[in-house]
């Protein structure tokens, strides 16, 4: 996909069912470091469900940020990507079991997607002649599509603030010095009352606090090495707050739980004797504290999203099959 050349200093645009390395077990559904963690396999590999590039390097993985996956908030329906005749597409499973997967988009490059608070629509990206911009359509039924951005920039990683009101995004602007190309990252948002777009941030990843005065973003560290780290702005005084930085981790991802106090995100995890560096999940308050360590496994686990209640995480995961192909997992986090 031309998608690909779109390059973030921490995430890759692109989605691919990548090759994996072949020394890594990802047949485990879990490991020991696991343990009281309950695991259900969503997805299987006739589904096709497609996960984020993930390069790897000496000494940092970089990876695609935006969310693959969304929950309504009926917490009834489960939105994922995969790919069908060579198009990338979201598609839309029972979250309760039974019923038919279903086809919700007809695009080529579809690489991220939201669910509106109210269920009726879903917004996503999708890649046309080498640009990406945000899209909405109704979540049920009918084929029309709204576009919501239309410029030069690549638009993507679309979120609904909690009322619905604003659909936020992350825009890539590029300038050059001496003829090479620099790529920054900006939030913006979208009106869906007056169509009115407004840069609010740099960072990206946008995730809308619960009571909707609160925006955290992920944005890269100014060190050379340019890991992903957790930014909260309070949207009404443009206050910063830095929540989490590691200068041996990247982080990303960044998902605040319904009740606002805990944020669920991916970073990467060291290597060890037995355990290639990889990418996992973790959760950390709001302020600051806690941080923790969700998943150990292997295979890297990505695109955490927060089920209605809070009570379970959905995320993508090459856990559970001899080859890690992706798939849509739950497991309980209370």
């Amino acid at each position: 996909m031309k998608l690909k050349a779109l390059i973030f200093t921490i995430i890759t645009a692109g989605l691919c069912a990548c090759a994996v390395q072949k020394q890594t077990n990802f047949f485990e559904i879990s490991v020991p470091e696991e343990g009281g963690i309950s695991f259900v396999k969503y997805t299987n590999e006739n589904d096709d469900v497609l996960g984020p590039v993930v390069l790897r390097q000496t000494d940092q993985i970089r990876w695609y940020a935006p969310s693959l996956i969304s929950v309504s908030p009926s917490g009834e329906q489960l939105a994922f990507l995969a790919r069908k005749n060579n198009t990338d597409n979201i598609f839309l499973k029972n979250t309760k079991g039974g019923g038919s997967t279903i086809q919700r988009t007809f695009r080529n490059n579809v690489s991220d997607m939201s669910y509106s608070p109210s269920g009726e629509r879903i917004v996503f990206t999708d890649e046309m002649d080498g640009n990406t911009n945000v899209y909405m359509i109704n979540a049920t039924q009918g084929s029309a599509i709204q576009q919501i951005t239309s410029t030069p920039s690549n638009e993507l990683g679309p979120a609904f603030s909690p009322n619905g009101n604003e659909i936020f995004f992350t825009k890539a602007e590029v300038s050059y010095s001496n003829n090479i190309p620099i790529t920054r990252y900006y939030v913006w948002s979208y009106s869906t009352e007056s169509s009115l777009l407004t840069q609010y941030t740099e960072g990206f990843t946008p995730s809308v606090a619960p009571d909707g005065e609160n925006l955290i973003v992920t944005r890269n560290s100014k060190d050379i090495q340019a890991r992903g780290e957790i930014w909260m702005i309070n949207l009404k005084t443009g206050q910063s707050t830095l929540i989490l930085a590691d200068k041996d981790k990247g982080f990303s991802s960044p998902q605040v739980s319904p009740d606002g106090e805990t944020i669920v995100l991916v970073g990467e995890s060291p290597k060890t004797i037995n355990r290639r560096k990889n990418l996992d999940i973790y959760t950390i308050k709001t302020d600051g504290t806690k941080f923790t360590q969700i998943t150990f496994h292997p295979g890297d686990d990505v695109s955490p999203v927060w089920s209605p209640d809070g009570n379970f995480l959905y995320f993508i995961s090459q856990r559970g099959n001899e080859k890690g192909e992706w798939n849509v997992w739950k497991m309980n986090v209370r």
